[in-house]
């Protein structure tokens, strides 16, 4: 069912407390009276036909370095509606991504032990170009994109414990060196990309080849026309196996600001959680808001060193970092935010593994810490952000309050390129970060030393990777809770990354799309079961 999102009354605020009132008043005078720039609203041009009826319009943010605007996004970093609707996977999961069903494998068989998995392919199915979907499709996409600096941490995580993948005609024998309990799921997600298309690209740079502006599809649609800068088209493939979308016409558009395409009507869809964009829809009569139960972390990271060997000497004090974070109110930063809440690990507090630690704010404190650590005071401390929502530039300036209210000089940074700024060029000490998560998993899977972004601000450090191995084979509650118990405590003490906060989604819908009975959504940056086909545009 759609649920409505309800427009919040000043008096629920009070009703809810007069602290939680005070606090976000706090917060959002602090942002405003350190305010440094403004939500840009510059618009991209639009399809042409993208106002006629029939047509589903969606829109890509080009502006947190996620996406570009002259290429279709990899599917291999995280998913939006379009690549979902255009790319395939193995399995097919349901909207609570615990689930699967067959799609491009007829069935997926695992042994007792955990160890093995048999892939059986579907056959029949091809390429938007005509070619067979074949088994080297599958192995190759599984080894590349470990080779590829773009991609989503969980392929990492899960394809690292592969020892041996073969196939024997349409069957794949896949081989563990340990168990990986959520590799169905993972398999669910990972998007087949065809090899005669891309085996000859650099691994490393494959989403940004020309692949990417006409690719080769495996779903409902293909490319039409691309319009570099502006926006892409998406046409029936031809080729595709299945029962036909009901929607023949797709049009894409790069946008700055996706409230801002929803007030001028070209999107039908869209998703997110800053305040301005949830407070902006709630105004608008035209669209329905659906909250999505998710996993969106909100944290810090610090810049340490990289196993290139460049290293900050400034945060390389764990003394430092404890100090930076007393100094800063996490619960006022949440109430910017419309269903934040607070957190202490990668474990939210509501579940029974969280351990109870509580990192508290005490700016005289933390103050005197940082003192103690031996910090230069006089040196500029840098923060790096990439999101240009006025939320999180309001929590930016609300943060450099709080640090120069302890003596500090600070810059802050708004990047165009998150990805790279925070993970290789790298002149920062503090990156404001979000992580709209798969499960808890994906969260602690970035303290693998062999994770190919966070060892390069980690150093690469192992200390975390047996605990998080045996967070991945845990298949009972009791391994699971264990797992998660050594891992807060290591966090915890190392503080490489601090927690803020989780933050609920909403996906919003026009009133000229309507869905069949029954679709639930899943958290946006990943792809489940929606019942497309059957989706329909006034």
């Amino acid at each position: 069912d759609l649920h409505s999102f309800p427009t919040r009354r000043s008096s629920d605020l009070y009703i809810k407390g007069g602290l939680f009132m005070k606090k976000k008043i706090l917060a959002a005078t602090l942002a405003l009276s350190m305010a440094i720039a403004t939500m840009g609203t510059a618009m991209s041009v639009y399809a042409a036909d993208a106002t006629e009826s029939g047509t589903l319009k969606l829109v890509l943010s080009t502006n947190d370095g996620s996406t570009t605007d002259d290429r279709v996004p990899t599917p291999w970093m995280n998913h939006n509606l379009a690549t979902s609707l255009m790319f395939r996977n193995l399995l097919i999961a349901d909207s609570s991504l615990q689930e699967t069903s067959p799609d491009l494998a007829e069935s997926v068989e695992v042994s007792d032990d955990g160890l093995t998995y048999t892939i059986t392919m579907k056959d029949g199915v091809k390429w938007s170009d005509g070619e067979d979907i074949t088994v080297d499709d599958v192995i190759w996409s599984i080894n590349m994109v470990q080779e590829a600096a773009r991609k989503n941490s969980i392929y990492s995580a899960a394809f690292g414990n592969i020892t041996d993948l073969t196939a024997d005609g349409n069957v794949i024998t896949m081989k563990l060196g340990t168990p990986y309990a959520q590799m169905k799921d993972i398999l669910a997600q990972f998007s087949i990309l065809p090899k005669h298309c891309l085996e000859k690209e650099d691994g490393e740079s494959i989403d940004s080849c020309s692949y990417w502006t006409a690719p080769v599809t495996s779903g409902y649609y293909t490319v039409g026309e691309f319009n570099t800068g502006n926006y892409f088209t998406l046409v029936p493939n031809t080729y595709y196996e299945g029962t036909a979308p009901k929607i023949q016409n797709v049009t894409v558009s790069f946008v700055s600001d996706f409230l801002t395409a929803a007030q001028s009507g070209s999107a039908d869809f869209l998703y997110g959680n800053a305040s301005d964009l949830v407070d902006g829809m709630a105004q608008l009569d035209n669209y329905t808001s659906i909250p999505v139960d998710v996993l969106f972390y909100k944290y810090f990271i610090f810049n340490m060193k990289g196993i290139d060997g460049k290293e900050n000497e400034a945060m390389q004090s764990v003394d430092v970092r404890k100090a930076l974070i007393e100094c800063i109110d996490r619960a006022t930063l949440a109430t910017l935010y419309p269903n934040a809440t607070v957190i202490n690990s990668g474990v939210p507090n509501s579940d029974e593994a969280y351990n109870g630690y509580e990192y508290a704010f005490d700016a005289e404190k933390g103050k005197a810490d940082l003192e103690a650590s031996g910090y230069d005071m006089s040196r500029p401390l840098k923060i790096c952000y990439y999101n240009n929502d006025q939320t999180s530039i309001d929590l930016i300036n609300t943060v450099v309050y709080y640090l120069e209210q302890a003596g500090l000089t600070v810059e802050a940074t708004l990047s165009n390129d998150g990805t790279t700024d925070l993970f290789t060029t790298r002149d920062y000490d503090i990156g404001f970060k979000g992580l709209s998560s798969f499960s808890m998993n994906e969260w602690y899977a970035e303290y693998m030393s062999n994770s190919a972004t966070f060892a390069n601000i980690f150093g690469g450090d192992t200390q975390f990777d047996e605990a998080v191995s045996a967070l991945s084979a845990a298949n009972t509650q009791e391994d699971r809770d264990a797992a998660l118990d050594t891992l807060q405590t290591l966090e915890q003490e190392n503080l490489y990354k601090v927690p803020l906060f989780t933050v609920g989604n909403y996906v919003y819908l026009s009133d000229s799309v309507e869905l069949p009975d029954g679709v639930e959504f899943c958290n946006p940056l990943y792809t489940c079961d929606i019942d497309y086909v059957d989706w329909n545009v006034k």
